[in-house]
């Protein structure tokens, strides 16, 4: 008997998920019409080749941000129907509990999560980039890292060392009044700071040349002056010193955001953006699973009257506020307010708060 449940309510579940969703998104489509026709008269767009894919790269970006409010409202709309149909008051008479009721779309609505999860890591990415192309009318372009930087830094923690250059050459491979300090452990426990005036990469070598240099020992408080000093320790290349910092960090994997955010946390750039993107990256596609718990609870009961169309106005409320919040949190951590992961799970915890307390009045 409760293998049949799981089906039936797993078939209405699946069913109003796929009608809202391509509803939302034929909406989402609809909205970017007025604008699709805007690039095709200012040559962004040329022909119905180009026109089909950039609609194309469009669904990616629909389906991740109008999931959470598809499976809310296919999560009301089965609930209700079997309320209305006095299946739940069954149900619960026969003595099986309101949370064994709801598993089966709970575990969809989990599954659903994880699919959006992959979506928005790797799809979503790539389609970005291509729009992003389309709308500069430049596809193809890429930014142009920097030749030079002033107040260049590197810290190389396999190696256990810092540079601070005044000025530094990517082409050239030429540095001028640089410091580094070697270290033990600790950045607070320096070994050796090394001081040269000049610095040029060997690119035969693969290290750096000081020239007119100062080492001193910190633990013998000595210090040695050279003409010149090489060494294999020091390897790290001009292109490590300066990253691209304006690319755009939704256009990033995973593993392409945590590469970029220890080079530019190893450069001394700011990484929030980064930072509060790979968040992002992990709490938004559990949103979807989350708001589960609201649409399937609070439309549990029969009620005659108007109850269904309230349900529906709190779901909606419900679910575009969830939008407003999370939006709120992320500014909170892209202003150094907040950590970027306790804001984005913020929104989570609060919706899964609400969604327990409605599970838990089903119960009775």
């Amino acid at each position: 008997m409760m293998k049949k449940l799981d089906i039936y309510i797993s078939k209405y579940f699946i069913k109003y998920f796929l009608m809202n969703i391509v509803a939302f998104m034929g909406i989402f489509l609809l909205a970017q019409m007025f604008r699709i026709i805007k690039y095709i008269n200012q040559g962004k767009l040329v022909g119905i080749s180009q026109i089909f894919d950039y609609v194309v790269n469009l669904l990616p970006k629909m389906f991740v941000e109008t999931t959470p409010l598809a499976i809310l409202l296919a999560g009301l709309i089965t609930i209700s129907i079997m309320a209305s149909n006095l299946e739940i008051v069954s149900l619960k008479t026969a003595g099986i509990k309101f949370s064994r009721i709801v598993r089966a779309p709970l575990i969809i609505a989990f599954v659903i999560s994880l699919f959006v999860f992959f979506v928005n890591n790797s799809i979503y990415t790539k389609s970005l980039a291509k729009i992003n192309f389309y709308r500069k009318g430049e596809e193809g372009v890429s930014l142009k890292l920097p030749v030079t930087k002033d107040n260049a830094f590197l810290i190389n923690s396999t190696d256990k060392h810092i540079y601070l250059m005044q000025n530094i050459n990517r082409e050239s491979g030429i540095a001028t009044d640089v410091e580094v300090i070697t270290y033990e452990t600790e950045i607070s426990e320096p070994r050796e700071v090394i001081t040269a005036k000049e610095a040029k990469y060997d690119n035969e070598k693969k290290s750096w040349l000081f020239k007119d240099v100062n080492i001193y020992n910190v633990s013998t408080k000595e210090t040695v002056t050279k003409k010149e000093y090489q060494s294999e320790r020091y390897s790290d290349a001009p292109d490590n010193f300066i990253r691209m910092s304006a690319e755009d960090p939704r256009m990033l994997t995973i593993k392409e955001l945590k590469k970029t955010i220890k080079e530019q946390a190893n450069i001394g750039e700011d990484t929030r953006i980064y930072l509060a993107e790979l968040a992002k990256r992990y709490a938004f596609p559990f949103a979807s699973f989350i708001v589960a718990f609201i649409g399937l609870s609070v439309s549990s009961r029969y009620v005659r009257g108007g109850r269904t169309t309230l349900n529906l106005v709190i779901c909606v409320v419900a679910g575009y506020g969830y939008y407003i919040v999370s939006g709120a949190f992320e500014a909170m951590s892209l202003n150094g307010i907040l950590n970027p992961f306790i804001a984005t799970w913020i929104p989570n915890i609060i919706y899964l708060i609400i969604g327990l307390y409605f599970m838990n009045k089903a119960e009775y």
